[in-house]
């Protein structure tokens, strides 16, 4: 076989993995419920379209007593990724796939710009077929887009080597600081630090039109140095001013968080990043030959890859020890529950391919999943490992029991009901706002749902006809959903209850509704 024929059978394989992925995000968008988090959001914004504030109805899922919820704490937020969310659910799922088509899209033109647009079909089969990504399809979580705005910083970023002037470098560092300030938004974070991004990157481009800084401003290993410790030192620093919130746990459970970075660096590097992105069949090659260039380009995208890097094991990290603490949860399982935080890699995906081709560019000897035919078997098997785990995303979905419970509740309750969710502290409070996107009319019905843990002592609350401290009142409460595993010991006589069964995929299980009312069974 020529070589020829040879590369065009390899093309050909590429777009038929590239359709496929593309396939399997299609059946996520039918299979999937929407994530917890998306509920969440969905609720903020039929909130801000009803009261014209972001606020929670029910709410706010860091509530102040851990094992209660408050309708009345519901702080409002101004940014977050509410914003971009539809209020029909079809559409959402909708939105959901045609940020994964737009991913696919940019990152086929950023390679066809740099001079190969094979490789991009190539990088953009990977990317579709990525569990991260189809994960966040079926459920609408934003990581989709934020590895889009990523991918717009890089291409911010490499516009100084095009255009080395003045005007190039406040243009490069006007649009990366842009990207990252469209990043912080969607995350809920003030979008206004993305000036202090701005300010770096302008300060890096202007250093290397200084001759005597080119051997800083042009040397991969002094950027990843400057990077990881540089991102580190203000993580600490904010992390010491901090009186309150994710970042204060570091200096308050300081033992829980350092063993939390150890297992965080682990899930982010080796799990999702090296075997999830298919890196580890060339990695090693490409880190030695990083060593040796001499590249202003390559420099700015590996020091860009190590902050976000760095940056994204220290939030992982800070914030497992919050929501441990926050739920008083059992650890280090904790990290267990929270593990698949490791998937905010994912933005670097694209950006870390795109940085492997362009060495490759610059020195040919560099191993690429595209060119070097020693690796094809080990890239083959690195897809093979991935693909069971992107049809078992794709096919299974994400599915809630808490759908079946929200429609008798939604089909038997009156307007102006509460009702109850029992629900261990883990992700309860998120679970809560499945039942708000799911009841019919939730607003115009005044429907309003309360969380308790089992051990919150809810059924002394309940008929205590008192309102507790930090705590929404139970006193109209009609109806109690008792998550799977979860009993009333002692119901009074006039409470019947309807049951039903959790799948396996949920924990399996029974689940109850309680009610003093007569349940009509959907």
């Amino acid at each position: 076989m020529s070589v020829t024929n040879e590369q065009s059978l390899k093309q050909r394989n590429w777009v038929f993995l590239l359709i496929f992925g593309l396939l399997l995000n299609i059946i996520v968008s039918f299979t999937s419920d929407l994530g917890l988090d998306t509920h969440v959001h969905m609720a903020r914004d039929s909130s801000l379209a009803e009261s014209k504030e972001a606020t929670l109805p029910w709410g706010h899922t860091r509530p102040l007593d851990p094992m209660a919820s408050d309708p009345e704490y519901a702080p409002s937020l101004d940014f977050g990724w509410y914003h971009f969310l539809p209020s029909l659910e079809n559409n959402v799922h909708l939105l959901g796939f045609s940020l994964m088509c737009m991913l696919i899209s940019i990152t086929i033109l950023i390679f066809k710009i740099y001079g190969s647009t094979a490789n991009g079909i190539s990088v953009a089969a990977i990317v579709a077929i990525h569990p991260t990504f189809i994960f966040a399809t079926g459920r609408v979580f934003p990581e989709v887009i934020v590895a889009i705005f990523t991918v717009l910083m890089i291409f911010g970023l490499l516009i100084y080597e095009k255009w080395q002037s003045w005007i190039g470098i406040l243009s490069s560092s006007i649009i990366s600081g842009l990207s990252m300030g469209l990043i912080l938004f969607v995350k809920g974070i003030n979008p206004w630090y993305c000036i202090v991004v701005t300010f770096l990157i302008l300060l890096w481009h202007s250093a290397d039109k200084i001759e005597k800084w080119n051997e800083f401003t042009r040397s991969p290993s002094f950027a990843i140095k400057i990077g990881i410790f540089g991102t580190l030192i203000g993580l600490f620093f904010v992390a010491i001013i901090s009186d309150s919130g994710t970042f204060y746990t570091v200096k308050s459970e300081t033992l829980r968080f350092t063993s939390a970075l150890l297992v965080a660096s682990v899930d982010v590097i080796l799990i999702y990043g090296l075997f999830g992105m298919i890196l580890w069949p060339f990695i090693g090659n490409n880190l030695r030959k990083i060593w040796g260039i001499n590249s202003h380009e390559i420099a700015g995208m590996v020091g860009l890859i190590s902050v976000l890097t760095t940056a994204i094991i220290f939030y992982i990290a800070a914030l497992w020890t919050y929501e441990s603490k926050l739920w008083e949860a059992d650890w280090p399982w904790m990290m267990w529950t929270m593990g698949n935080n490791g998937r905010y890699i994912s933005m670097l995906m694209v950006p870390t391919f795109f940085m492997i081709y362009r060495i490759h560019q610059i020195d040919p000897n560099t191993v690429t999943p595209f060119t070097a035919k020693k690796k094809t078997k080990s890239m083959l098997l690195g897809i093979c490992l991935i693909i069971p785990l992107s049809l078992l995303t794709a096919i299974h979905g994400q599915t809630m029991w808490t759908d079946d419970a929200a429609e008798i509740l939604s089909d038997n309750m009156d307007n102006g009901e509460d009702f109850l969710f029992v629900h261990d502290a883990t992700l309860g409070m998120h679970y809560l706002y499945t039942f708000h996107s799911e009841i019919d009319e939730v607003y115009s019905r005044d429907i309003t749902g309360h969380w308790r843990d089992p051990n919150s002592e809810w059924e002394i609350e309940l008929f205590s006809e008192e309102e507790w401290s930090n705590r929404g009142n139970l006193s109209g409460i009609r109806w109690i959903v008792l998550s799977p595993g979860i009993e009333w010991e002692n119901p009074p006589e006039e409470w019947g209850y309807i049951t039903g069964r959790a799948d396996f995929m949920n924990g399996g299980g029974e689940w109850k509704i309680y009610s003093n009312q007569i349940i009509i069974q959907s």
